[in-house]
C-alpha cells in the first residue's frame, strides 16, 4: 500500500522525505501510522534501487554572500563564510517518480486482485492517472467484491440471530450499513464514470 501511495503522490510532483510524510498522512487510507518515518525512508529506498524513484541532493543553505564590514573581524567572517563546506548545511534529498515508477503505479492501481478497504481508497485518491475505460473497470471489479462480501455475510450469519446478544447484532447492523453506503457510492463513480465516457464519445 505504501508504495502505491509514494508513486502517486510523487507522479504529481518531486518532494522530499519531510513533504512526501506529510502528504502521505493527508491520504484517506493511509492513517493508523502506516506512513511513519520508520516505514517511508525503507521504502523510498527500495524504490529507488528498484528504479521505480530517483533523488536528488539539494541544499537548502542559502549561499547568499556575507557582506564585509571593512573591519578585520568582517573580513575574516566573510573569507570563512565563502569557504565554509557544503556539507555543513542541512541537506534534503527530493525524490521523483521515473518512468518505470510510473509504470508500476498504473499496475498497482488496476491490479484485478481484490484489496482491503485502505488500498482501495488510494486506487481511488490517484485513479485520475487511469483512462476512463480503466476506472470503470476498477470500480465495477470493487462493486463485485462488495457484493460478493455481502451475500458471504448474508450465508454466515443466516440462522444466527438466536445466539447473538443485543451488542454483537447491533455490530453486525453497523456493518451491513457501512456495506450498502458502499455499494451506493460506487453506483453513483460507476453511473459517473458512465455519463462522462458518453459525453467524450465522438458523435
Amino acid at each position: 500500500m505504501i508504495d502505491l501511495a509514494i508513486l502517486g503522490l510523487l507522479k504529481e510532483q518531486d518532494l522530499h522525505g519531510y513533504e512526501l510524510r506529510k502528504r502521505l498522512s493527508e491520504l484517506p487510507g493511509a492513517r493508523s501510522g502506516v506512513v511513519s518515518f520508520g516505514s517511508l525512508y525503507p521504502a523510498l529506498n527500495r524504490l529507488e534501487r528498484s528504479g521505480m524513484v530517483k533523488a536528488v541532493e539539494a541544499n537548502t543553505r542559502a549561499n547568499r554572500p556575507v557582506p564585509s564590514s571593512g573591519s578585520l573581524a568582517g573580513e575574516l567572517a566573510a573569507f570563512r563564510a565563502r569557504h565554509r563546506p557544503a556539507h555543513s548545511g542541512r541537506s534534503k534529498k527530493v525524490y521523483g517518480i521515473t518512468p518505470q515508477g510510473e509504470t508500476q503505479l498504473v499496475a498497482l492501481l488496476t491490479d484485478p486482485q481484490p484489496c482491503d478497504d485502505r488500498t482501495f481508497s488510494l486506487r481511488v485518491a490517484f485513479c485520475g492517472f487511469l483512462s476512463s475505460d480503466e476506472r470503470l473497470a476498477m470500480f465495477e471489479r470493487r462493486r463485485a467484491e462488495l457484493l460478493a462480501r455481502a451475500a458471504e455475510r448474508r450465508r454466515a450469519t443466516s440462522g444466527s440471530d438466536g445466539v447473538l446478544d443485543r451488542y454483537r447484532r447491533m455490530l453486525r447492523e453497523r456493518d451491513d450499513e457501512a456495506l450498502t453506503r458502499d455499494l451506493s457510492w460506487l453506483d453513483r463513480l460507476i453511473a459517473g464514470e458512465q455519463g462522462q465516457a458518453m459525453e467524450e464519445a465522438p458523435s
